[in-house]
């Protein structure tokens, strides 16, 4: 026993003298390894590191194998300023270090040199930034690069590798993520190489990143149709609906390429009760196929839906499908007769775009003129311009709308007249006091235009 004590007590006066000569000899290495890495490069004091006889031999510094070195030798040639230009090849390279400290050194440097001569000097130092520790930073730098627009398409890699840390240690860095991907949507086209990766972050746990790549993907151009398999998925079977409005809105911003997603748009906006959604959905099919005749039934069956958001998504998608969409007039004409204005402007805008052919509406559109409602009024005059066939009834509507106290009604009205060559006295009297008494010089001279031309025009 008392020899077991001995040892321990021999072992711990071993360790008291052992340690210090410990600390000594780390502190030794320490004050050698800082110690004037300077003079290894003939660098005498901190005031010569500034002067311009400094500079090839910090250049040189900048390739030394210690990674403090290389850091110390980039600070150095930032102070000296804009006069240090000549290491702006340099210090591009040194972007690139294996060792974060030097990368970042790099680019504070080449902001305090600056060099006009290169356009790409901001986008590397920019996309050093990236690589920043933390989230906050990278996050800025990701934004002022999605201000360069095109311009910062050298950054695409590396937005890239932002976008792809899906297993980043900081929940706030998804932040910086979704920054690298508004991003690449403001660069556009120029950054149609990060399509595939983007593809495959789609199945990204965080909805808010599956969200804006759906949104990103149609402004990187063309490339973008690869991502429509994907995209019909999401678009019918995310868990999550804000994913489910962008990628159906995105599949529609594709447009015809995206014909693959057809029946399940239909399918979608006939079964979805999410209205957000169906609103997507028409909006898609309206782009995608404007002559389905699949989508263009389901639609006019949908102008009698009991939800008037539903009948408003339909009544504007048939607005966008112009011409092809003759066969829902009947549907379209009905919705004139009453309804919500906002689906009553609508149907007037899709029967004036399919012009001749929904002459059988003329009735419909000329008792509108009558509405209280300005825009329906205006909708209603601009479609019957566009549709043709005037009827006594449209004719003597259009002439009182000349005195309508809307300028942009009184100016449609004359288009119309126009552009059917409406000439009856009632309507040559019409213009001809518009012009003793309108103050709107713009719509006074399309008045004295309109009596030329009506004048002048053969009798119809």
């Amino acid at each position: 026993m008392l020899v077991h004590q001995e040892d321990n007590s021999s072992s711990a006066h071993r360790i008291s003298i052992v340690m210090p000569l410990a600390c000594l000899f780390l502190s030794i290495i320490f004050i050698a390894s800082c110690v004037p890495w300077q003079k290894k490069y003939d660098l005498k004091s901190k005031e010569e590191m500034t002067e311009l006889e400094a500079i090839p031999r910090l250049l040189n510094a900048l390739e030394d194998k210690d990674w403090f070195v290389r850091k110390e030798a980039a600070k150095a040639l930032g102070n000296i300023g804009p006069e240090a230009e000549e290491a702006v090849p340099a210090l591009k390279l040194a972007l690139n270090d294996r060792h974060y400290d030097v990368r970042q050194e790099a680019a504070a440097a080449l902001e305090k040199i600056g060099s006009e001569l290169d356009p790409d000097l901001p986008v590397l130092i920019l996309v050093a930034a990236l690589q920043s520790e933390g989230w906050s930073r990278p996050k800025e730098a990701a934004r002022e690069l999605g201000e360069m627009g095109p311009k910062a398409q050298k950054a695409v890699s590396a937005l890239i590798s932002v976008i792809k840390k899906d297993d980043h240690y900081m929940v706030s860095y998804e932040y910086t993520r979704i920054e690298a991907i508004r991003t690449l949507g403001k660069i556009g086209p120029a950054a149609e190489m990060a399509v595939p990766a983007l593809i495959n972050t789609l199945s990204d746990m965080n909805f808010l990143i599956r969200q804006e790549i759906c949104l990103a993907l149609p402004k990187l151009g063309k490339e973008s149709k690869a991502a429509i398999p994907v995209l019909i998925e999401l678009a019918e079977k995310d868990p999550n609906n804000h994913v489910r409005v962008a990628a159906t809105q995105t599949l529609g911003l594709i447009g015809p390429d995206a014909k693959s997603a057809m029946p399940m748009l239909v399918n979608v906006f006939v079964n979805e009760k999410n209205p957000f959604i169906c609103e997507q959905a028409a909006f898609a099919m309206s782009r995608i196929e404007p002559s389905s005749k699949l989508a263009i039934d389901v639609l006019a069956r949908s102008l009698k839906d009991p939800d008037p958001r539903i009948k408003n998504y339909s009544a504007k998608a048939l607005s966008e499908m112009g011409e092809h969409v003759t066969n829902a007039a009947p549907e379209l004409a009905y919705t004139l007769v009453k309804d919500e204005d906002t689906v009553r402007i609508e149907s007037a805008k899709a029967l004036g775009n399919i012009g001749p052919q929904g002459r059988y509406a003329v009735p419909a559109l000329t008792r509108v003129l009558e509405a209280g409602n300005p825009d329906l009024r205006k909708e209603a005059v601009i479609a019957l311009g566009k549709i043709g066939f005037p009827t006594k009834e449209s004719t003597q509507a259009l002439t009182r709308i000349l005195k309508d106290p809307e300028p942009e009604l009184r100016l449609s009205a004359i288009n119309t007249l126009m552009q059917n060559n409406i000439k009856s006295p009632d309507t040559v009297a019409g213009l001809k006091k518009m012009i003793a008494e309108e103050k709107n010089r713009e719509i006074k001279k399309a008045a004295e235009n309109a009596i030329r031309q009506l004048e002048t025009a053969p009798k119809k």
